[in-house]
């Protein structure tokens, strides 16, 4: 039997409601969070650049200036072909100690 991807994973992803990214890109959803990084939701061909800094807002706390990579964008179509949001994956860069203690009290 081969493990899950959940099971694969260096972090545990942990989803969140309510929670958004402020970056130059605009605001987006967030979907969930882990320690290594996060994953969103924005508009289809939404241009995103590989690096850049933004502020993590959530209900319980706001997380500002983490650096980001973008690992990966999935966009796909509906039934009528229609573009859904597409989702990104991000990790982050290199985090400061009070950056990575805010980090671990959400997740």
């Amino acid at each position: 039997m081969h493990p899950t991807a959940e099971d694969r994973r260096q972090h545990k992803r942990f989803h969140i409601e309510n929670s958004v990214s402020v970056s130059p890109h605009g605001v987006f959803q967030v979907i969930d969070i882990s320690k290594g990084g996060f994953c969103f939701k924005c508009p289809p061909y939404t241009p995103i650049s590989d690096l850049w800094e933004t502020d993590i807002v959530t209900s319980v706390a706001t997380l500002e200036g983490f650096p980001v990579n973008r690992i990966w964008v999935s966009m796909t179509e509906n039934s009528t072909h229609a573009y859904l949001p597409m989702s990104v994956g991000v990790k982050f860069g290199r985090l400061t100690q009070d950056q990575d203690t805010e980090l671990s009290e959400i997740c």
